[in-house]
């Protein structure tokens, strides 16, 4: 594969090396030979690498309009004899070789009576396309027959109703999908469907109404009651509530709708209600009910744990570079020579860890059972470790057993520890780290469950 890949690059460099003057010459021996098209084609690299090169402008004149005619020629013949399809074609590919080499400043000529019987063939063209379309429209074969009005768009988007066509095939059988999915109480679904429809055409049909009433009657309610706190650490419950909150009002799913205690509380005024203290499970069927939801969501903080780490030090060998001045024999010039005295410094590391564990329960109102929960356990560690010397820190190497280490990596590694965070996390952001990632993964696991509920 590899002499393969060197052949390829010298051929290649070869071809690159010939200039204008020898793709003409090519051109005018294939011409000789009655290879019309063969030497248009290499008068046309010639003139793609020099413009001005009049010998080949005067051979691609010639042969280029050999090759045309010879077009123009299977396009008549298509049009006498065959179809308005093949002729029109036929014609579009003999118009494209035109450009191409007008491209590279050499006009060809098409007669005006080819022009002619070209718009006459595409003009039956676009009758038999669009009367094609129609009836594939009538026997309810969508898909083929947008195929048909897609290609009457690229000769004339405004052929007729071609335009109006396209989108009725294109959207009726996304809508008769909506529609059959609203019938299975499929919401999410046929959402989808009628936002495909209306994203092409706002006011087809009801789709928009269909749409809006597929979200309502589809929409799943989730009343979010206030967690509990078991693990003895107070106002743990608050802290996971709003991670949990935010988590899950970020959720992108239309069919979701979260209302917290605060809103709860609100709904509850309307009816001269009072929702006050711990709600337990029992009563929050009774008070999601009341605010219109399908499930409740529950939690408790179980257990919560810090630990809060102290220095350990330990002390290191190592070297300082220091400078000290040298005659040189030969010429009497002082000169610094770098030495090396043994030191010690200090590592120093620390650490501080927080563990939580949260178990949630999401319950249908419903029926009462349990739809998922999930104990989740999570720790966070924070870990530090520095260097302290009382030395000239910028001057100071690691040891190598009773030697220098000079090696790089290790040499920066120990500056690095020299200007490093001395101060772990605290237990403090660690927790609100741990509970803002509980709270994401509980959210993702409720807006799969949701996905799965609302199909």
């Amino acid at each position: 594969m590899k002499h393969f890949y060197v052949i390829f690059l010298l051929t290649l460099s070869l071809v690159s090396c010939h200039g204008t003057k020898y793709y003409t010459k090519i051109a005018l021996k294939q011409e000789a030979a009655g290879l019309n098209s063969e030497a248009a084609n290499s008068y046309y690299t010639a003139l793609m690498k020099k413009r001005n090169n009049i010998d080949a402008q005067i051979g691609m004149k010639k042969t280029g309009q050999l090759v045309l005619n010879q077009m123009l020629g299977e396009f008549a013949r298509e049009k006498n004899f065959g179809s308005n399809k093949n002729a029109v074609y036929a014609y579009q590919k003999a118009d494209t070789y035109r450009k191409k080499i007008q491209g590279v400043g050499v006009n060809l000529e098409i007669a005006d009576f080819y022009v002619q019987d070209y718009n006459k063939a595409k003009d039956d063209y676009l009758i038999e396309l669009y009367e094609e379309g129609t009836t594939l429209l009538e026997q309810e074969k969508y898909q083929e027959a947008e195929v048909r009005f897609k290609e009457i768009k690229t000769f004339d988007p405004n052929f007729k109703d071609s335009k109006d066509l396209a989108d009725i095939a294109y959207m009726e059988p996304l809508y008769s999908k909506g529609v059959k999915a609203m019938e299975v109480q499929h919401y999410r679904e046929a959402y989808d469907y009628f936002d495909q429809v209306i994203k092409r055409k706002v006011d087809y049909k009801n789709a928009k109404a269909l749409k809006a009433e597929a979200l309502d009657k589809g929409t799943y309610t989730i009343a979010l009651l206030s967690f509990e706190n078991a693990s003895g650490t107070p106002g743990l419950d608050a802290k996971v509530s709003a991670y949990t909150l935010e988590a899950l009002t970020s959720i992108n799913d239309p069919f979701l709708k979260i209302v917290d205690r605060e809103h709860m509380q609100a709904i509850l005024q309307e009816q001269k209600l009072q929702l006050s203290g711990v709600v337990d499970e029992q009563t929050a069927v009774s008070v999601g009910q009341l605010v219109g939801a399908q499930a409740i969501l529950t939690g408790t903080v179980l257990n919560y744990s810090v630990r809060n780490g102290q220095p350990v030090s330990r002390n290191r060998e190592g070297y300082e570079a220091f400078k000290v001045k040298k005659i040189n024999p030969e010429n009497q010039q002082e000169y610094l020579e770098t030495r090396y005295k043994p030191v010690t410094y200090t590592e120093f590391t620390n650490s501080n860890s927080c563990t939580v564990s949260f178990q949630y329960k999401l319950i249908n109102l419903k029926t009462g059972e349990l739809i998922k929960t999930e104990i989740i356990e999570k720790t966070a560690i924070d870990e530090v470790a520095w260097v302290r010397y009382d030395g000239k820190a910028s001057e100071l190497y690691p040891a190598n057993g009773k030697n220098v280490n000079f090696n790089q990596n290790d040499r920066r590694n120990l500056m690095n520890m020299l200007n490093a965070r001395q101060e772990p996390r605290s237990s403090g952001e660690l927790s609100n780290e741990l509970f803002n990632t509980i709270s994401r993964q509980l959210s993702d696991q409720i807006g799969t469950t949701v996905k799965n509920i609302v199909r």
